[in-house]
């Protein structure tokens, strides 16, 4: 199993990692997603990585639009091939993001 993580800085509220799992990478979001949050994640994920299937944000409490704007880029190339990536788990403030900028039909939510 490949697991790329965020390197853990004290100012950083939220995690994001990619899982291998049987269906494919998913994308895992926890804490508070913001700006410095996907700026640790670009710097630490390698280039080329495959583009997840699916994004957990069960474990997500806030999402800023960077971080809305990461689930959409990452996902990019599932779309490509024709699949519609999953949403796993959003909360209701996660799911009200991604409905007010549009986002919502980019995605099957599961849970």
């Amino acid at each position: 199993m490949d697991t790329f993580v965020a390197p853990l800085d004290a100012q950083l509220t939220g995690v994001i990692d990619l899982v291998d799992e049987a269906g494919g990478p998913v994308l895992r979001l926890r804490g508070d997603v913001d700006t410095l949050v996907v700026d640790a994640w670009r710097a630490s994920t390698p280039r080329g990585s495959r583009a997840p299937v699916a994004v957990d944000v069960s474990g997500a409490t806030f999402l800023d639009c960077r971080g809305l704007r990461l689930l959409v880029q990452e996902t990019e190339g599932a779309r490509r091939a024709g699949r519609v990536p999953e949403l796993r788990r959003p909360s209701r403030g996660v799911q009200r993001l991604l409905e007010v900028a549009g986002a919502a039909p980019l995605f099957a939510t599961v849970g």
